[in-house]
Formats: structure tokens, sequence, C-alpha cells
């Protein structure tokens, strides 16, 4: 069930609060989320494991235990590469948050500036 307009206006906002107060927290989450898999990875996986699996049938039929071995691994190759997705959005995430200029408060400050707006906005 998608978000109404209203949940996505919040859930941005609250994003964008989270990556001002605490960037590298954010880039990780960030990472999390870039790092989903590609239809490009999942195809070059999919191609990966069809071709080991043929070398694997290739092994048995010709009794050559060595592309068997290779057959194997071009399978742990292609389901790795399938679960891990693509790893360039990630460092290139973190590589923009590092440019951003951090900000001079610490947490703590952070905190209690936050609760003074709070309390302003209550009145």
């Amino acid at each position: 069930m998608p978000l109404s307009d209203h949940e996505q206006k919040l859930l941005q906002q609250m994003e964008r609060a989270l990556a001002t107060e605490d960037p590298k927290f954010a880039s990780t989450l960030r990472g999390s989320m870039n790092g989903r898999t590609t239809p490009k990875s999942v195809g070059i996986a999919v191609l990966s494991v069809v071709t080991g699996i043929g070398f694997m049938i290739a092994a048995v039929s010709l009794a050559m235990p060595l592309i068997g071995v290779a057959g194997f691994i071009a399978i742990v190759i292609g389901l790795s590469f399938a679960v891990s997705g693509n790893k360039a959005a990630p460092d290139q995430a973190a590589r923009q948050d590092a440019k951003k200029p951090k900000p001079s408060t610490n947490f703590m400050q952070g905190l209690e500036d936050r609760w003074d707006r709070r309390q302003d906005t209550d009145k």
C-alpha cells in the first residue's frame, strides 16, 4: 500500500532532519537502501549461474572434474553477485556526505536546541 502525500512529506522531512543532525548515520542508512540489487546485476548473476550449471552438466557427461569445479565457482560467484548487489552506490553516497560541512554543534547541544524549538512552537 503506497504512502499518502502527507505521509511522504513527513518521511522526507524526517530524512532531511536525520541527515542534518547525524550525517554519518544517515549515510549508513542511505547506503543500505542504495545497495539494492539492480536488474543488471541480477542479469549477470543469472547468466553466471546458468553458465555454471551448464559447466556442471558438461563435467558430469564428459567425466572431467575440473570443468565441474569451474562450474561450481561460476555458480558461487553468480549467487554472491546477486546477493551483494550494486556496491558503487553506497561508496558514492559516503563520498558526497564527506564533502558536506559538519555541523559545529555537538550532539547534546543539538538535542537542547530541538527541545527549545519544540517548546517555542507549542506556545
